[in-house]
């Protein structure tokens, strides 16, 4: 990076300390959803969408609008529909009209879904004590994950909702 900050040349955009440490970011993310997804997939037979979506619903007792799941998961519209549609032909979930707006389309939790969350968060927890809190120091843990929770919630409220 030059001194002034500016790239004016591959080499600078190579050297530029933001674009390196938002690569790292991104690979490390990618790395630990294809291991910690393939763990819990291969233990649960839940992929970590369906997971996701088990979690928000545990949370929400009454149930969770599908709009609220696809911005939640940021999917767009079709995307959370095919795989809430997954995940009730696999007994997971169900769906049904809202009482109060038939227009919107309740998602909840069965008793099947809660049953396989449990067992899925189990495996999880010990992958994640592993292979991410086994890993780094508890202060520098707290930290990374506070940094990143900030980083989401400013790309949430910046981000234009998907079709």
């Amino acid at each position: 990076m030059t001194a002034e900050g500016r790239i004016n040349s591959p080499a600078d955009a190579v050297a530029d300390s933001r674009i390196q440490a938002f690569g790292v970011l991104l690979t490390a993310a990618n790395r630990l959803e294809r291991l910690l997804g393939s763990a819990m997939e291969h233990e649960s037979g839940l992929s970590h969408p369906m997971f996701e979506v088990l979690l928000l619903l545990a949370a929400k007792p009454e149930g969770a609008p599908m709009g609220d799941l696809s911005r939640r998961l940021v999917l767009t519209s079709g995307g959370a529909t095919r795989l809430i549609d997954r995940m009730i032909a696999t007994g997971l979930v169900q769906r049904q009209r809202s009482s109060a707006d038939k227009r919107v389309q309740v998602v909840t939790l069965t008793a099947e879904g809660a049953t396989r969350l449990v067992r899925a968060a189990r495996s999880h927890v010990g992958e994640l004590d592993r292979h991410v809190f086994g890993v780094l120091p508890a202060e520098q843990a707290g930290a990374v994950v506070d940094g990143l929770d900030r980083l989401s919630h400013h790309a949430l409220e910046a981000l234009p909702p998907l079709g």
